[in-house]
């Protein structure tokens, strides 16, 4: 067991990881970091400013952290081979910190990047690749210590993590080579081509979305998607992690809290952190993609389903592109007998004071974003042109027949109801 971690941004370590009581993590800032990017500086993180105090109960680094693993069975597994309990953050981080979101990597003290031998990718074969995603809940998000590939990547839906060249063949990463895509099989209910449709909806109505690819392996289901804190490189070469942070590290928050009713951000508590450190024209993009999320049904967005980009040398953050967005009012549900179940319509996040998705009206959407300080009359023109870019678009738009039926109906209720209706 290593005596500390150093968690690594880019080239240059930002913090050493000690092991604390009680399952907690203390931060010591690395000076190189801090001579880096500057004191207080929000590379890391815009609710974790580099050389900020962390008191002995100053849960903030251990949050932070925390919100790099994944969620549910994939975590219990993964600390199970780590040899590790579930709430051993450390622990888990230390056999799988090597490939994060974002451009975090999380070593034993001694290590760094690169340098723990040749790094690459090795071509898959369509068996190969139906042994992966048949093995993950065995194996979660394809990991494979003995190629020295030790990836975390947050979120409760299972998850396999490859490397594609640019001719479509899928790849092992090996080494300190990142993944550069995530592939999301159906499971017990089949959410692929509905999270499909949404996002190629939503690149239709001119959202930023990153490349995706329904794929068929052995006849099931698999939703492909371009990770976006990758950038692309010179064929030969590694591609280069981009550092990215969702809302709940963004706002100094517990993964266990990313619903607003369980204590989480609200929505206007992300529009803070974009007009405090980013463009605050992002502010009007938030407000537009929510307005998306209510048109399309997507009840279960919550506070790890936003994330901002960090542009590398500066303190300034952007939106990241759409992810994780699907109609979940259209997904096809059924309990442990296999009876159908009607799909949970309560708001991860709530809009305008409203919990319950079918009844959020165009008003709460106007509220909402009035409340991050745009103007009402300005607030009104995003929600209006968003709602008519949802309808014109669904004609055209290829993908799952029923879900673009019920996500009509939807937008339809949001942007003809009235705001008492």
């Amino acid at each position: 067991m290593a005596d500390r971690l150093v968690a690594w941004l880019y080239d240059t370590p930002v913090a050493a990881l000690i092991r604390g009581p009680e399952f907690r993590i203390r931060l010591e800032w690395r000076p190189e970091g801090i001579e880096r990017w500057g004191l207080g500086s929000p590379a890391l993180s815009t609710g974790l400013p580099l050389g900020s105090p962390i008191g002995p109960r100053d849960l903030r680094g251990l949050d932070f952290f925390k919100n790099i693993l994944p969620e549910g069975p994939a975590l219990e597994r993964m600390a199970a081979l780590a040899g590790a309990r579930p709430v051993d953050t450390y622990g888990i981080l230390q056999a799988f910190g090597h490939d994060c979101a974002g451009a975090i990597m999380v070593l034993p003290d001694g290590e760094r990047p690169g340098g723990s031998g040749s790094s690459g990718y090795s071509p898959m074969t369509p068996s190969d690749m139906q042994r992966v995603i048949n093995g993950l809940d065995a194996v979660p998000l394809g990991a494979a210590p003995e190629r020295g590939f030790r990836p975390s990547l947050p979120g409760f839906q299972r998850k396999a993590l490859l490397g594609r060249t640019g001719d479509g063949t899928w790849q092992f990463p090996y080494g300190d080579a990142p993944s550069t895509w995530i592939l999301k099989p159906d499971g017990p209910h089949p959410m692929a081509a509905n999270e499909a449709t949404c996002l190629r909806l939503a690149a239709a109505c001119g959202l930023p979305v990153p490349e995706t690819d329904l794929l068929d392996v052995a006849g099931l289901p698999v939703l492909a998607v371009k990770r976006y804190d990758r950038q692309d490189a010179p064929a030969g070469n590694i591609p280069a992690r981009v550092h990215q942070e969702d809302g709940c590290q963004a706002t100094a928050t517990s993964p266990e809290l990313k619903y607003e009713e369980q204590g989480g951000p609200a929505l206007g508590d992300f529009a803070n952190v974009i007009r405090n450190f980013g463009d605050p024209r992002d502010v009007t993009n938030l407000l537009r993609r929510t307005t998306f999320n209510m048109a399309v049904g997507n009840a279960d967005a919550h506070a790890k389903n936003f994330s901002v980009l960090h542009q590398s040398g500066t303190p300034a953050i952007s939106l990241a592109p759409l992810y994780d967005v699907l109609s979940t009012i259209a997904l096809e549900l059924t309990d442990t007998a296999g009876q159908p179940m009607r799909a949970d319509t309560h708001l991860g996040q709530h809009v305008g004071g409203q919990a319950d998705i079918r009844k959020v009206t165009s008003a709460n959407l106007v509220d909402e974003g009035v409340s991050w300080g745009i103007r009402r009359r300005a607030a009104s023109a995003v929600v209006a042109e968003t709602l008519d870019q949802v309808l014109a678009a669904i004609p055209a738009t290829p993908g799952d027949a029923r879900v673009l039926a019920i996500i009509r109906e939807q937008a339809e209720r949001t942007a003809t109801r009235s705001s008492t209706g």
